[in-house]
């Protein structure tokens, strides 16, 4: 008689402080909002290129010839606008591919002639044939701010400087 009393006793118990750390979670001024709840839509503007649409891409010289694809692109930490493209260049399904990096401003987008919805990235064969290959940070274990606005945290892991 007693372990069913003792396993009631702990399931309200166990249930009364996970309801109380629920009800916690939510500021008090703030209305509780059903997550099925309409909500406003927002879309970009027509000029707005989304970056989802952009990573893939293919890159083209100025007289049409495929030479890449966008693989990544570079913010600015402190503006968070794009500065660089890192463009993937031959290989097979990502392998033996070159890394090169060009400069935001050296692409120039335009809508794809065959495809309405995506668009081609086009440079000069002489900026290309100038771009340094591409090389990763090998801080990478160090978190990104919140916002252009904020300063990383520190690394707590850096070697001291004597």
């Amino acid at each position: 008689m007693k372990k069913p009393v003792i396993a009631f006793t702990a399931l309200l118990l166990g249930l009364g402080l996970a309801g109380g750390a629920w009800g916690q979670t939510r500021p008090s001024s703030e209305p509780a909002r059903p997550d099925n709840a309409p909500r406003s839509a927002w879309s970009p503007d027509s000029g707005a290129v989304e970056t989802g649409k952009l990573v893939g891409t293919r890159v083209q010289t100025t007289d049409g010839k495929r030479v890449a694809e966008i693989d990544s692109l570079i913010v600015n930490h402190a503006d968070g606008k794009i500065t660089h493209a890192v463009l993937g260049k031959g290989g097979m399904l990502g392998l033996g591919e070159t890394k090169l990096v060009l400069k935001w401003s050296d692409i120039k987008l335009q809508r794809d002639p065959d495809h309405a919805d995506r668009w081609v990235a086009v440079v000069e064969q002489a900026k290309l044939d100038a771009a340094p290959r591409y090389e990763a940070r090998k801080d990478r274990d160090t978190a990104p701010a919140a916002s252009p606005g904020a300063t990383p945290p520190a690394r707590t892991d850096a070697p001291v400087k004597k």
